[in-house]
This record gives structure tokens, C-alpha cells and sequence, in this order.
């Protein structure tokens, strides 16, 4: 076991949760096949670290992957000991650690900068680790380290043209953080070296650390005896407080004791969990349904967010809309009309949308979006993007009303909601018979996945066609899950 080699992910798993350190080591057969979301982020991290190659000007790219490490380490050792001005992905092994450095710069004097790249849009504790950890490395190795810097997105860039890396990243010293962080390093490497030389995994609970800062991958093995609706199912409920109630052997939320500390909400959830009844106030529904002025329509955007903006006068992570749905009724009970926009992928498809918002949304009625806050934001920046319909845009926000009201403020709350309000909850439990299993497409996420799927021209036109539908049929299905949950409302005052 003294030989056992750990890479920088591995030193991060361990600093997060030494079991998870444990696991990846000697239970890799519970890792569950990477999921096209977690597949899009890597795609995304890739093509970010291959830009950022491009800041630094006659470098040379150590090529050789996780399989042939030997082969990268020498590869580096060449370029360090010759005249390349940067190297990329520079393999080390030191004190049984492996690393890989995004960027290596050589200096005149013969020391070298030592830049890590990430996607995000600020520097973030854990990122201070993880250059930690490969200066550690590097350094023992026999390299001077001159400096450290965090090179990330800088999150005021709007795409002009061919993005250019000096543009689009911003760099931050973190020589002075990093290097105090190293005798801490130098500890927690013993630590779980000892982890990994016990014959079982650490006894360690679930908690925060299951999901701060990262993901874990283990979750399904840790959480499986966590039944379906439990205490870390309460809303906002502090750790502190979910940690004190597994003390007492409390897992599930309606075996909370009765003079358990509960803010008001968590304490009408509980009482909704204990009883099984549900909770009206016929009242405040009533006035929320007084608000809404026909003819209603139902609107609903769906949007991708890519890091690297692909088009002309976009942020990184700027929401694009790129499909809406519309289902428009003329008066209570109507069968409402459908219209809907979906891009074809071969442009920016922010102006067409935009014009067939403005043709199709009557001047008259009530906008009823759930979670409202985002369709407005969309129309402001598509307001703010195409000055041509900025007025037209800008007067359908004080026509917004939000569906997810009474629900969030639980004026209605009903045993199957377990404590949310998100129409994934909502609409299954009012309306039975309508449900999003089953669907290819069946949250936004998934939809955000189908379209960039579509852009990245690597389906067949079948595939594209399959998948234009299954968007259709998603983003319909939530424009008329609107129109039944309203329709219930109005039946039950």
C-alpha cells in the first residue's frame, strides 16, 4: 500500500470526504455511468482548457493520456529541459502524487508560472487546493515555481467575432495563497495514505460533503438505507439541525418530534407529512385567480447556457432561449390554443424567436409563466439584444403573473408536493393522469442537452428529427401542464 499513487482529482476527493478517496480506490464498481449532463460539462471543460492554450504562444501539448503516464512524464522532462516557451498538460509524479498541469510558462530565468484553467467565473477555495497540490508536486520535482495563477472566465466578456483567449479569460496571482496551503497539503497526503491502507472504508456519515463542493459519485451507495422522503427533504433545513435529528435516529420527516425547532413553513410540511391531508387557503387562491385577465396565455422558454458563447453579443452562461411554447385561452375553460417556436440550429435563435414572440402574444391578458422571474429576464434581454422590438418587449412584463405562487407561498400544499413547489412536483400530484416519465425530454435540463445535441452536428438527420420532436412535446407539455393546474385551481375555490 506504500506505493499507492494518488492523481490531483484523488487528493480533491480525499480534502472533500476521505470514504469517497476509499471508494474510487477499491469500489470503482459503484460509480454509475456518466450521465449526458456530466458528459456535456467535461465536453465544455475540454474545449475551455484548449482555448486557453492558445493565451500562451508557441507552446507544445504533452499528448499522452491517463494510459500511458510513463510516456507523459518523459515527455515533459524533454520540453522542461529544452526551449519550448510553454508546455500543456506537463506530467509530474512526486511523493506519489501525479498531476497535470493545464500550463507551464518558462521564464527567462529559468523558473517557470504555473497556470491552472477553469471554467468558472471566479476564483473558489477549493480551486486554491487544487494549484496547492500540483505546486507540491511540480516544485518537488526539481521545478521552480515563480508563480501561481488561476486563469478563468472573465464573466464581462460579450462575444465579437472569433473569441480571443486574451479577451475571454482573466488570470489571478494566487502564488502567496498556494504556497501557504503546502504544509497543509503535505499533511492531508498522510492522512489518506492512512485511508487507503485500512482494509474498509471510513466510517464517515453523509452530510454537506456529499454534494459541496463536487457531486460525489458515491451517493447511491452512501444514501441507499435514506428513505424516499427523509429530514434532508425539509426545506431549508440547516445541516446542523438534519445532523442533530440523525443523532436522535430520526431519518424520516414525519417522525420529527413535535417540539423539534421548525421555522413556519417546514412546521406546515411536517403537518401535512403526519396527517396526510392537504392544506387550501380558498382565500389567497381566490385572489391570485382575481389577478389573472383573459385572454391568458401560458408561456414557457426553453434555453441553453453555454460557457463559451457561440454567438455574437452573448456572455458566457448567458441563458439563449432557443424554443417557447404558447397555449393561449380566450376565457376560463376554453380549449386553449398552441403555438410554438423551436430553432433549427443553424443560427443565433434569439431573432426569430424574438419576432415570433411579438406576432403571436396578443397586446391584452395576463402572461402566466411558472417561476415567472426567469421568462421576464429572458424578455429583457432579448429587449435589450434587439432594440427594433424593445418596446413591444418591455410592455409584456408588467403583464406577468407567476402560477408557482400560490404554491410557493403554500397556499396550497398537498402530501404528494414533499415539501416543493417546482411543477415536476405540483403537476403529478394535482393531475394524475399527466406526468413527464417516460418523456425522452422530460426537464429543462434534459432539453438544454437535446438542443446542444442538435448544434454539435454530429446527429443524423433522423436522430435530429427525433429529437426536434421530443423537445416539441416537452416544452408543450409544460405550457399545458399550466393550463390544467390553473383549471384545478379554479375547480377547487
Amino acid at each position: 500500500m506504500a506505493n499507492k499513487r494518488l492523481s490531483k482529482s484523488q487528493f480533491m476527493m480525499g480534502l472533500q470526504c476521505q470514504k469517497r478517496l476509499w471508494l474510487y480506490n477499491y469500489r470503482k464498481d459503484l460509480i454509475p455511468p456518466i450521465d449526458p449532463a456530466q458528459q456535456q460539462i467535461f465536453d465544455q471543460g475540454h474545449a475551455i482548457g484548449e482555448l486557453a492554450r492558445n493565451y500562451f504562444q508557441g507552446g507544445t501539448l504533452v499528448s499522452a493520456d491517463y494510459m500511458h503516464i510513463p510516456e507523459a512524464i518523459k515527455h515533459t522532462a524533454e520540453l522542461v529541459s529544452g526551449k519550448t516557451k510553454a508546455v500543456y498538460e506537463a506530467t509530474f509524479v512526486y511523493d506519489n502524487v501525479l498531476v497535470r498541469a493545464d500550463i507551464l510558462k518558462r521564464n527567462s530565468d529559468g523558473s517557470w508560472d504555473l497556470i491552472e484553467v477553469k471554467g468558472s467565473t471566479e476564483v473558489k477555495d477549493e480551486h486554491l487546493y487544487d494549484v496547492a497540490v500540483q505546486r507540491y508536486v511540480i516544485e518537488g520535482a526539481g521545478i521552480k515555481i515563480r508563480k501561481a495563477e488561476l486563469m478563468h472566465i472573465d464573466n464581462t466578456f460579450v462575444k465579437d467575432g472569433e473569441i480571443k483567449p486574451k479577451d475571454f479569460f482573466t488570470r489571478q496571482d494566487i502564488t502567496k495563497e498556494t504556497k501557504e496551503l503546502i504544509p497543509e497539503v503535505k499533511e492531508n497526503l498522510k492522512d489518506f495514505m492512512k485511508t487507503l491502507s485500512a482494509a474498509k472504508e471510513p466510517d464517515i456519515d453523509i452530510g454537506q460533503h456529499c454534494s459541496s463542493p463536487y457531486s460525489c459519485d458515491f451517493c447511491g451507495h452512501c444514501w441507499k438505507g435514506i428513505p424516499e422522503y427523509s429530514i434532508y427533504d425539509i426545506p431549508r433545513l440547516k445541516w446542523e439541525k438534519k445532523n442533530a435529528l440523525r443523532e436522535m435516529g430520526i431519518l424520516k420527516f414525519r417522525d420529527v418530534p413535535e417540539d423539534f425547532d421548525l421555522n413556519d413553513g417546514q412546521r406546515l410540511y411536517w403537518q401535512v407529512e403526519r396527517t396526510g391531508r392537504t392544506i387550501l387557503d380558498k382565500e389567497q387562491i381566490q385572489e391570485f385567480l382575481d389577478k389573472l385577465e383573459y385572454p391568458i396565455c401560458h408561456i414557457d422558454f426553453e434555453t441553453i447556457m453555454p460557457g463559451l458563447p457561440l454567438y455574437d453579443g452573448t456572455r458566457p452562461y448567458q441563458q439563449i432561449p432557443f424554443q417557447v411554447s404558447l397555449h393561449i385561452q380566450d376565457k376560463p375553460g376554453a380549449e386553449p390554443t398552441h403555438c410554438e417556436f423551436l430553432a433549427d440550429g443553424k443560427a443565433d435563435p434569439r431573432p426569430e424567436l424574438t419576432k415570433f414572440l411579438v406576432s403571436n402574444i396578443g397586446t391584452k391578458g395576463t402572461l402566466l409563466a411558472y417561476n415567472a422571474a426567469f421568462e421576464k429576464k429572458r424578455i429583457e434581454e432579448l429587449a435589450e439584444a434587439f432594440p427594433k422590438h424593445r418596446k413591444a418587449l418591455l410592455a409584456l412584463l408588467d403583464r406577468f403573473e407567476d402560477l408557482m405562487k400560490p404554491f410557493q407561498q403554500r397556499a396550497y400544499v398537498h402530501p404528494k408536493f414533499q415539501g416543493r413547489y417546482s411543477i415536476k412536483n405540483v403537476l403529478p400530484a394535482l393531475i394524475p393522469d399527466m406526468t413527464y416519465k417516460g418523456m425522452a425530454v422530460a426537464n429543462g435540463g434534459d432539453a438544454q442537452i437535446a438542443y446542444l445535441n442538435i448544434l454539435s452536428g454530429k446527429l443524423s438527420p433522423e436522430a435530429v428529427e427525433q429529437t426536434r420532436k421530443d423537445l416539441i412535446a416537452y416544452c408543450g407539455q409544460d405550457t399545458l401542464a399550466m393550463v390544467k393546474i390553473l383549471e384545478h385551481l379554479g375547480d377547487i375555490v
